[in-house]
């Protein structure tokens, strides 16, 4: 009996030791069952070593018992199986086309794509203005022409497919889901911390050159968590979509950290950004938007948005506008923000975001 209880006491350390060790380096939970599982079958395996020998079978109990023997053994590695999560090579092939699939299409494109593409846009634009002055003639609307690639997504469904096909949820949490291995931040309120500059810098950013960290993450960002590998990975199509994607996360109840900047100069100004886009969710291009604070002497702003509708206005604000209400209009929409800011904070981006649908 004696024999048995080392194998089963080792054993029972070893799952210990193995369990608290895996939940400090942030294993899913599904993974560190699976430890335990391999731990109980080597346990198995010597208990089996260490047990007595069993009485000698001949004739026709030798074979029912190697029968017996091989059903219960197959239906251990079955049951495994089925239990344990598998790899499936057919849905990461699936991945991998999908991320290939836009940069062949550059490449079988002929030659005057990028031409036609941007005499495409130049009409929409005049196209656009020509229906605006017929609009304001007749008191109405004037409807929205963009220009399209053919593309069947719109840039915020790009981007989420491009997020869940380079598997940013794996380290990363929106609206609770996701982030198994703890990592990263959640991002469910992303939208209303950086503009997608920002975004895109910081995705590029490698640990020896860091743009800025989230509050609470100082550690993983010393460590360099954040894989680097997307420099090379990523085309400016994927970025920019992504970006457009997380500017879409804008839910105040999710608990996304500020980001912390290590070297930029946070004083002298306010930042508003956002997205144009038609009611389907394209963006509208070269549409301006201004931005005009309420404060005694102060200077109006505008943008103009680029091809993604994205707009990005400075204006010129000291520590004592702080509250300061700025007024934005963008054609026949006006909308008003606060430049909510603590003057005596020097990390945080003092910045807003508002969004337009025409």
């Amino acid at each position: 009996m004696s024999k048995l209880m080392w194998p089963v006491a080792i054993g029972g350390v070893c799952a210990v030791v193995t369990w608290i060790v895996s939940g400090m380096l942030h294993f899913p939970l599904i993974f560190q069952w699976m430890f335990m599982f391999y731990i109980a079958l080597g346990t198995g395996v010597f208990l089996l070593l260490a047990a007595p020998e069993l009485p000698l079978l001949r004739t026709g109990k030798a074979i029912v018992g190697l029968v017996a023997f091989y059903l219960f053994t197959s239906g251990v590695f079955l049951a495994g199986g089925a239990i344990l999560p598998q790899f499936d090579p057919t849905v990461e092939q699936e991945k991998i086309n999908k991320i290939l699939k836009h940069r062949r299409a550059q490449f079988e494109a002929p030659d005057n794509t990028e031409q036609l593409l941007k005499k495409a846009q130049v009409l929409s634009v005049q196209a656009n203005d020509l229906m605006g002055r017929v609009a304001k003639l007749q008191g109405t609307a004037a409807p929205i022409l963009v220009a399209s690639a053919g593309a069947t997504l719109s840039p915020v469904e790009r981007g989420k497919e491009v997020y869940n096909l380079y598997e940013c949820y794996n380290c990363h949490k929106i609206g609770g889901e996701g982030g198994t291995k703890k990592r990263g931040p959640e991002m469910g309120n992303l939208g209303n911390l950086l503009t997608p500059k920002q975004i895109i810098k910081k995705i590029l950013s490698t640990k020896a050159d860091p743009y800025f960290y989230a509050e609470g993450f100082e550690k993983e960002h010393k460590k360099g968590l954040m894989p680097e590998k997307y420099r090379e990975l990523m085309t400016e199509e994927e970025l920019s979509t992504l970006a457009a994607y997380l500017m879409t996360l804008k839910n105040p109840a999710h608990k996304t950290p500020k980001p912390i900047f290590l070297k930029d100069e946070v004083e002298h100004g306010f930042t508003v950004y956002g997205y144009v886009r038609d009611v389907n969710g394209q963006p509208v291009p070269n549409m301006k938007v201004a931005a005009r604070p309420s404060t005694a002497g102060s200077h109006a702003a505008s943008a103009t948005t680029n091809k993604d509708g994205y707009y990005e206005a400075f204006i010129h604000l000291h520590n004592t506008d702080a509250g300061a209400l700025i007024r934005l209009s963008v054609r026949n929409q006006k909308k008003e923000l606060r430049a909510d800011f603590d003057p005596l904070d020097k990390t945080t981006k003092r910045q807003a975001t508002v969004d337009f649908t025409l």
